[in-house]
Parts: structure tokens; sequence; C-alpha cells
């Protein structure tokens, strides 16, 4: 019975397995996957799984087509998630070093458990080429990375608005955000004009008013014309500012009358630069109250509470109404994002748009529509990337900044890798200005800095020999929620640095989503986490069901029903190998040799299954393991099980003239589905494979599809036939052969008498055409069906019944 004591036991054979390994001496055509980096956050979730058993199968696939596979796996273990779970762990009190090691710690820790379970879903990644962007190669070839791209005039430093997480204390990237729709207060609040009036300002964030600078109003909103130019007054604060109009206020929000601060969000910052605006700098780093005067140091929670209250008090708060508005959070640790003023290193990236798109349309996309996405995106920056993290546990960023002139320095490339808070600067003055005060550049790389060279990493960037036999990657597999990061980063610096696209195909899965059909989440109990699935299924159940999950770019909402499907497959496959095991053990006659002994039964199942070869397996090509499975897994389960084994039990149980037809199609099937099977569930096909014909399925060649018609070549009861001359499709004639068995199967059902009861006869009409090869096999269906009798007439289509 199969079990998981079966998975673990092919699990650790396969992990030094050699014909899992890349053979950088070989011959053979290479085939490259470049599969994501996880986070090391220390457990799989169902989006790991998903391409895990995705990765995995195409690996296994192609070795069994005869490429040499490079199948690595790496770990992006720095970033934001390791430091939070840090700083939960221990806090923000310890040193740069000890954080660091700390950090290091939990990553390697998690790595393991990770690997661990990786492996028990039957990955056969090659360890020989796994990379962890901890490690100090992966360093040296990310800085060198970067300072190819300063040297191409790339990267520069700059005072500029900036995307910053109050607790993470750091400036993050657009493609770190997510929304967040919330219920907030507008404010209604009473600023004074020169003439005594009042204009009313509707804000969500009064907290910002000590950094107002302007109220802005439509140009085209009539209640507001003959306030523009005017001054007023904002309250608490006493301070004057100008009533400036600009068409990208909405006028319908609150009273048309907008606060611009600097900076509450991207509107402000857009009306700041066009109207050429004071700047304020409101907020800390960490997100509290500065220059303000009268609530310094204060959070801005906090800072908005009290003046509230003395709004209040002094009669300025005319309403408060609740409105729901969506707000941009660290998708990290969902702080809400706060746009600041900071100096930071960027890499030059609106310029190159174009050129990622033109790259990205030289990629197979799979599916295409997906490349939508990308550029969308592309067209959606607004400014340059932003590579600076405040943070500690990153890729140092391998410059120093002369003090005097700001001339960046980068690090020596003998000196990589390297840490300019630690090691010395590569000159001593600063080849612009002779300045000696030369500053180390503190901030880490973004995180996607890291992972954007997977491909020119795994392919042995720089110093390979076998770069050009290994780049570009044959294909990179990813989710369709970092389209935005990971394809388009990757798509970015690797093209630019190699002068050529990173893979030739990317293949982008759909979101697992829980079995409610929400994203999953603790907090909503709906989460299906893989260490408790497999304790109740085994390892091909689950990878069976990533198969058959539905199509490649969809999202997919997980089913433990489905589960189940996939497990009693297992069940079925399991038993119907151990059935067929009894009568091909010593079989070795070949089809020539009982050519003349097949029957129609044979010839349609035979006929049928060289279809299903040629679409699985063009599926596979097209990597499509959920056609391939799909078509195989129905064509097994029921064509072969439901209908031939069933069919043609009454021949293998007796000498009949015949059996051997019947041993030869169930041991010709048996073993060419196995082989086919055994990409996406190798521990059941391989424990069986070994059993029943003593030596391994990964040792095996696909099977072949039969293209010409003419080949296929049958003799039933001495009249010899060719698939290319039946007049009717042989497999229809297959498929109304079983309908006709599976009429009176219902039929029996319906007369509530066993299916193995004897009765008096089948009656069956057919048009004339059909009727010549039923007459065939009348034999065999008076036997299958334990009929004394089978009476066949002309009629129209095909009508069964039956006489009890």
């Amino acid at each position: 019975m199969y079990n998981i004591e079966i998975d673990n036991k092919w699990n650790q054979r396969w992990i030094n397995d050699k014909r899992f390994k890349f053979d950088p001496e070989s011959d053979k055509p290479v085939f490259v996957i470049d599969t994501p980096p996880p986070f090391t956050t220390g457990e799989l979730h169902m989006g790991h799984v998903y391409w895990v058993t995705y990765a995995d199968s195409l690996a296994r696939y192609m070795r069994l087509k005869g490429y040499n596979v490079l199948y690595p796996q790496g770990w992006d273990a720095k970033g934001f998630p390791t430091e939070i779970a840090v700083e939960k762990k221990y806090g923000r009190s310890l040193s740069r070093d000890e954080f660091y090691k700390r950090c290091e710690e939990i990553s390697s820790q998690n790595i393991k458990l990770m690997k661990d379970q990786m492996r028990q879903l039957g990955a056969t990644f090659d360890e020989s080429y796994e990379y962890n962007t901890l490690s100090k190669d992966y360093i040296r070839k990310v800085q060198l990375s970067l300072i190819y791209m300063f040297n191409k005039g790339l990267i520069y430093k700059a005072m500029h608005p900036v995307d910053w997480c109050p607790h993470c204390v750091s400036s993050i990237a657009k493609a770190e955000e997510e929304d967040l729709e919330e219920e907030t207060d507008l404010n209604y609040i009473s600023f004074s004009l020169e003439d005594n009036k009042e204009l009313i300002i509707a804000t969500t964030r009064p907290e910002l008013m000590h950094a107002c600078v302007a109220i802005a109003v439509n140009p085209e909103d009539s209640r507001y014309k003959d306030y523009i130019g005017k001054d007023v007054i904002i309250p608490l604060y006493n301070r004057k500012v100008k009533i400036i109009a600009d068409e990208i206020v909405d006028k319908e929000f609150g009273t048309g009358a907008e606060m611009i601060c600097t900076y509450g969000d991207k509107n402000d910052l857009i009306i700041v630069k066009k109207h050429n605006l004071n700047f304020i700098d409101a907020l800390t780093e960490d997100g509290r109250i500065k220059n303000s005067g009268l609530y310094d140091n204060l959070t801005a929670q906090d800072a908005r509470k009290k003046i509230i209250e003395e709004l209040k008090a002094k009669g300025l708060l005319k309403k408060v109404e609740k409105i729901k508005h969506s707000v941009r959070i660290h998708d990290r640790c969902k702080t809400k994002i706060e746009l600041l003023n900071r100096e930071q290193m960027f890499i030059k990236i609106k310029e190159f748009i174009p050129k990622i798109k033109e790259v990205a349309a030289s990629i197979r996309w799979i599916p295409e529509h997906l490349i939508h996405r990308l550029n969308n995106w592309a067209d959606s920056l607004e400014w340059d990337w932003n590579i600076s993290r405040n943070r500690i546990f990153g890729t140092p960023l391998p410059f120093w900044i002369c003090n005097n002139c700001k001339n960046i320095i980068p690090a020596a490339e003998e000196q990589l890798p390297v840490n300019p808070i630690v090691d010395k600067p590569p000159v001593e003055r600063c080849p612009i200005c002779n300045s000696n005060d030369i500053i180390p550049e503190t901030s880490t790389a973004d995180v996607w800095i890291d992972s954007s060279i997977t491909p020119l990493i795994i392919s042995g960037w720089p110093d390979s020999k076998l770069f050009d036999r290994l780049y570009p990657a044959s294909i990179r597999i990813q989710g369709t929620d970092i389209i935005r990061t990971w394809a388009f980063y990757t798509i970015f610096r690797s093209s630019f640095i190699s002068g050529d696209k990173p893979f030739e195909s990317l293949l982008i899965h759909g979101m697992i989503l829980g079995p409610d059909g929400r994203q999953m989440h603790k907090s909503w109990g709906n989460g299906v986490y893989p260490s408790e699935l497999l304790q109740k299924y085994p390892v091909d159940a689950i990878r069976l069901w990533v198969a058959l999950s539905g199509s490649i770019g969809s999202d997919k909402i997980f089913s433990y029903k489905d589960m189940e499907y996939a497990k009693r497959f297992l069940n079925k496959l399991e038993n119907s190998i151990n059935f067929i095991s009894r009568f091909i053990k010593g079989f070795d006659k070949d089809e020539n040799s009982i050519k003349d002994e097949f029957n129609l039964f044979d010839i349609a199942i035979l006929s049928k299954f060289n279809d299903i070869v040629e679409i699985v397996e063009r599926a596979y090509d097209s990597y499509d393991i959920n056609t391939a499975m799909t078509q195989l897994v129905n064509f097994y389960w029921h064509d072969f099980c439901d209908y031939y084994i069933e069919n043609i039990k009454h021949r293998v149980y007796n000498d009949s003239r015949d059996k051997d037809a019947a041993v030869f199609t169930l041991r010709y099937i048996a073993n060419n589905s196995l082989i086919l099977f055994a990409p996406v569930i190798p521990h059941i096909v391989e424990e069986l494979y070994t059993t029943v014909f003593e030596r391994s399925v990964f040792d095996q060649s696909l099977p072949k599809f039969v293209e010409n018609r003419e080949e296929l070549t049958y003799a039933i009861n001495g009249i010899v036939f060719r698939s290319a001359e039946i007049e009717v499709p042989i497999e229809s004639i297959g498929d109304a052969l079983n309908s006709i068995i599976s009429a009176v199967r219902q039929a029996k059902t319906k007369n509530k008498i066993s299916l193995n009861e004897p009765i008096k006869s089948v009656n069956i009409k057919a048009n004339e055409e059909l009727i010549r090869y039923i007459e065939l096999v009348k034999d065999d269906i008076a036997k299958i069906c334990k009929s004394n009798n089978v009476n066949i007439e002309k009629g129209e289509g095909l009508n069964v019944s039956i006489e009890l």
C-alpha cells in the first residue's frame, strides 16, 4: 500500500542521485530552470508548493526527454521579513553586528526547514548549484553588477521624495506596497480669510497642517473663482498660505478645497513641484511630528487626536464624517507608508522603459496576456528605482561618498565583497576635488537588486566558461504577484548587464486562494499549510492536485474535495498496476508475434492511447502540466481502467486464443502511462515501476507517438486492418463499444440486478457502418455483459436494451 514511508524512501534516494544532477561535461542539450528564491520565512505556503511541483515536474520530464537539466534552488535570505522576525524576538536594542548575526541565524535555520519541506515534496534540485544571497560570492556578484551599472552612468544619489516605512525606518520601492481600504474620519476644518470670512477645508490628516504650503482648488470650480490668489490663515499655527488653482483637485471630494502639505500624498508632491512651493519637513523617519512647534515628537496618530481636540475647543472643527478610503501599506510589516524627502541612491530606469518592454516582448510569456501587467506597471512608474534601504540585513551598496563634492566612489573589483562601513575606500582622496573627507554609503540594497540577477548567477556569470551554454535560462517560473518586481527588475538588470534577455520563456502561475475563495490569511482562518497536508495525504496527491488545479495563469481555489480526488486516483493507479502485474510478470511477447490475436477492444484502446501520447507530450513540451495530467488521468481512469481492463478480464482469466494480445496491451499501456505520469507523481510511479518492471522509470525513454496511421496495422479474426483505412475512426468505434457496455450496466442497475448476473440478451440497434465492427466483437460483448445472446439490428444512431 502506497504510504508516507514510500515517499520518504524515494526522496532520500533522489537527493544524491547522479541522474538528477547537471553534468557540465555532457554534450546533451541543456535545459535551465530559473526557480524563485523564496524569502526565508521558515515554512512553505501553498504558492511555494505550486511552483516547486511545477519546476520539479518539468525537470523530470526534460530529463526523460534526453536533456541535461540544470535545476538549481536559491534562497533570498536578506531583507525586511528576517529583520522583522529578529526585532520581534530580540527587540531593537542589539548592536549592528549582533543584529546581523541574529538575522543570519534565523535565515540559516529557516533555509534548512524550507529545504527539507521542498525535499518532502519530491524536489530534485541540484544542491551543487544552490545559491544563497547571504554568501560572500553572491554578495560579490551583486556588488559587481551594481558597479557595472554605475560605470555605465545609471546610479546616482539625490534628495527626492521617497515612499517610507516608519516602522522599518527605511525607504521602500513602490513594488513593496499594497493597498488597504480602511474607514477614517474626514474632518471639516475652518480656515480664516483676511476679510474675516472662513474657508472650510476637508482633510483626513489634520496632523500635517503645520506642513501646509498652499490651499488648492479646481480652476473650474465656480465656488472658489474669487478666492484664487488670496491668502488664508492656517488654524492653530496662524500662518498664511496662498490659495492656488490646479485641475488635479477633485471638486467632489469634501468641500473641493484641498490642503497641500509636504507630503500627504502623491497629489501634494505633484502640486508642490508644479507650482514651485516651499518644502516643510513634517515627519521624522520613525513617523513622529517635527517642525510643528506645538506637537513635535508625538506620533502622527497622537498628534491627530490632540489637534482635533484643540480644533473642537476653539469651534474650528465644523463636522466629521466617516469615509472609506485606500491607503498604501508596506507589504512586509503592514505599516502605513509616508512620503518623505530623503537622500537616497537611485538606478535610472525611467529612460529604459521602452527597452525593458522590447526585451519583455522577445520572451515567450505563458500565459501570453500577462505581459500586459508588466507593461502597465512600467508605464505607471513615476520616478527612478530607489535602491537604498536604511536597514542592516542586506547587501551593502559598494560605494563611498565624498563629503565635500558629493562624488560617488565605487569599490575596486578586487575589494569585493565589501562593506563600506567597515572597509576602507579604494582611494585616499576624491578623484574629483582631492578632498580626503570620504564617508561610507551606509544603506543596503533593495532585495530585488539581489534577486534580479538570478539568471546570471545560475549560469555562472561572470566567471564560468559555461555561461554561453546556460544563459539565457530556458524557463523562469514565478507567480503573478511578482511580475512587477522579480520579472520586471530581472528583465531590466540581467538584460542590461548581459546584452540579452534573461530567459527564453516566462511561466507565470496564479495565486492559491483559501477554500473560501479569499486570499489565505491566518486571521481569517482559511489557511492551508503543506506541513498539515503531508500528514493526511501522500506527496503525489498534493503534486497531482497542483497539476489538475487549473490553467497556469489563473488563481486557484484550494479544495479538499479535489485533494481527495487526486488521492483516489493514486489508489486506482496502484490497484490497476497490481492487477496487471499478475499477468505481465514473465510476459515477453512482442507485437509482431501476436499480431493476429488483437481484437477491436485492443485496437481501439491502443489507438486512443497513441493520441493521448501526442496530446500529453505536446502539453509537456508547452510546459502545460495541467493539460498533460487532465488528459492522461481521464484516459487512464476511465478509458483504460473503467472500460478496457473490465472488458478484457474474461480473456486474461481464461486461456483464450487472444489472451496474449490483451496482456500485451495491458503491459504496453501500463508501462508507457507510468512513464508519462512519472514527472508529476514520481513516488508512486517509481515504487510501482521498480516492483513490476524491475528497473527505474527514470531510466526509460518517453513513448513514441505514431504519426503515420499507415503504421498502425492490426489483424482481427484474420481480417487485416490499417487504422488509416478504417471507415469509422477507430476511437469512435471504441467509444461506441464502451457506450454499449455502459448502457447494459445502467440497465442492470436500473433493474436492481448484479452486474455479474447473467441476462438473456443484449439488443443493439446501430447504423450499417458501425454494425460491421460490432459483429467482430459480438462474442466479447456477450462475455463482458454476461449475456446469452447479442442481437444486432440495423437502426439509426446507437440504441441498446437488455432482456432479462
